[in-house]
C-alpha cells in the first residue's frame, strides 16, 4: 500500500489516503473531521513556528508516520496523538500529558512513541498507555529534543532527537538559548493580537549553545557526547542506523569546515571519520552521510573537485571511490538499493530540469 496526504480542490485541509498498487484503487483512510468530530483544529505556537519553517500552509492532517513493520500509523492533530491500527482500521488517542506534542515518532519496533512537550522529551508505551518524561528543566532558555532555529531554518534539520536502532536509547539535542537575542513578531492577519517574542540569532551575534546527549528510553542518566564545540558549534546532522555508530556532522560557524564524527553512545567519546573543507562554504546535503545496511561504509557528497560528487567511504571514513563523473551535476541522493547494487540520485546538466539517474555502487 501507499499512504499519502491530499487536499480537495480549492482546499487547504489535508486527509490521509491509501492506494492499492495491485488494484489501482485509492480511498480515504482518515480525515481530520473524523478525528476532531467537527471541532476546530488548534495549533500551539511551537507547532505554528515549526510548520512555517517547513513551509507548510495546509491544515488538517499535516503529517503522519508509518511504523517500520507497517502495522501502525501515527497521526498528530490539534495537540493530540492518534494511533491507527492498519489491520482493522481502529483509531485511538494517546493519553494527554503536559503540553502539546511536537515531532512525535515511533520507536523502531513500533511499540513506543516519543515526542517533545513544552521543551522536554517524553516517551509513551502503546501497550500500557503509560507515559514518562525523560528530561526536565525546560524553560524559555533551555530545550531538550528540539532543533534550534539555525538548524531548522538554515540547515533543514527539524529533528531534535533520534531513536537508537534497538529502541533502547534516545540521542537528543540540548539547546541553551540564553545567549540568543529576542525578536518580536506580530501577526499582520490579526493586528488585535500582541506580538510574540521569540529567540532569533542575528548575524554576527550569539547562537544557541548546543550539545548532544544519550539517555535510556526508560529514563535515567544522560551521557553527553564530547567534541570540540568551540571549533564546531553547529550540530548539522545526526544519524543512528543499524550496524553503524551514532554519527554526527558538525561544522564551524563560517561553514567552511565540516567533520563527520562517530560517537560511542556509552562513553560519549568521538572519533573523526572525515573532514570536509571549502574556502567559500560547504553545502549541506540532508541525506548524507548515509550508512550502508551492513555498516561497511557510508555515502557522502563532496565538492572538493569543484562539482558535487557522491562518494563511498569505508567504515573508518577513508575514501573508497567516487560513484560518477563531475559532469553529472549531482543535486541530491534519493535512495539506495543495496540488493541491486544501485544508487538513485537527481541531477542533470540542464539547470531548468531535474533528471533521475541510477548509479552502480561499484562505481
Amino acid at each position: 500500500a501507499v499512504m499519502f496526504l491530499r487536499s480537495g480542490p480549492r482546499s487547504f485541509v489535508q486527509d490521509l489516503w491509501t492506494f492499492d498498487p495491485a488494484t489501482g484503487r485509492e480511498k480515504v483512510l482518515l480525515t481530520a473531521e473524523q478525528l476532531l468530530r467537527g471541532g476546530e483544529e488548534q495549533l500551539s505556537l511551537e507547532e505554528r513556528a515549526r510548520r512555517e519553517r517547513q513551509r507548510q500552509a495546509t491544515r488538517g492532517i499535516a503529517s503522519f508516520q508509518l511504523s517500520e513493520d507497517g502495522r501502525r500509523l501515527l497521526v498528530p492533530l490539534s495537540g493530540r496523538l492518534y494511533v491507527v491500527e492498519r489491520s482493522n482500521g481502529s483509531v485511538r488517542s494517546l493519553p494527554d500529558a503536559a503540553g502539546a506534542p511536537i515531532d512525535a515518532r515511533f520507536s523502531p519496533d513500533g511499540g513506543k512513541v516519543a515526542c517533545v512537550r513544552d521543551g522536554d522529551l517524553w516517551v509513551s508505551d502503546l501497550a500500557t498507555d503509560n507515559g514518562w518524561r525523560l528530561t526536565s528543566g525546560a524553560s524559555d532558555t533551555l530545550t531538550h529534543g528540539v532543533a534550534e532555529f539555525v538548524a531548522q531554518e538554515e540547515m533543514d534539520r527539524f529533528e531534535g532527537y533520534w531513536w537508537s536502532p534497538d529502541g533502547e536509547a534516545i540521542a537528543y539535542e540540548e539547546a541553551r538559548l540564553g545567549p540568543v537575542g529576542t525578536f518580536a513578531l506580530a501577526d499582520p492577519a490579526h493586528p488585535e493580537r500582541g506580538a510574540q517574542s521569540m529567540r532569533y540569532p542575528r548575524p554576527g551575534e550569539r547562537n544557541a549553545d548546543v550539545r548532544l546527549g544519550v539517555i535510556p528510553a526508560t529514563g535515567g542518566h544522560t551521557t553527553w557526547v564530547e567534541w570540540d564545540r568551540a571549533r564546531y558549534p553547529y550540530l548539522c546532522t545526526v544519524r543512528w542506523t543499524r550496524n553503524a555508530p551514532l554519527t554526527l556532522v558538525v561544522m564551524n560557524r563560517e561553514q567552511t569546515e565540516a567533520a563527520i564524527l562517530s560517537a560511542d553512545h556509552v562513553t560519549g567519546g568521538t572519533a573523526v571519520l572525515w573532514v570536509e573543507k571549502d574556502r567559500a562554504w560547504i553545502n549541506l546535503q540532508r541525506n548524507t552521510p548515509r550508512w550502508l545496511e551492513d555498516g561497511s561504509g557510508f555515502l557522502w557528497v563532496s565538492e572538493r573537485s569543484g562539482a558535487p560528487l557522491l562518494e563511498l567511504h569505508g567504515r573508518d571514513g577513508k575514501l573508497v571511490r567516487a560513484l560518477h563523473a563531475p559532469d553529472l551535476n549531482l543535486r541530491e541522493l534519493l535512495a539506495v538499493d543495496e540488493e541491486a547494487g544501485t544508487v538513485w540520485v537527481s541531477g542533470g546538466a540542464d539547470p531548468t530540469q531535474t533528471q533521475l539517474f541510477w548509479l552502480p555502487l561499484a562505481g
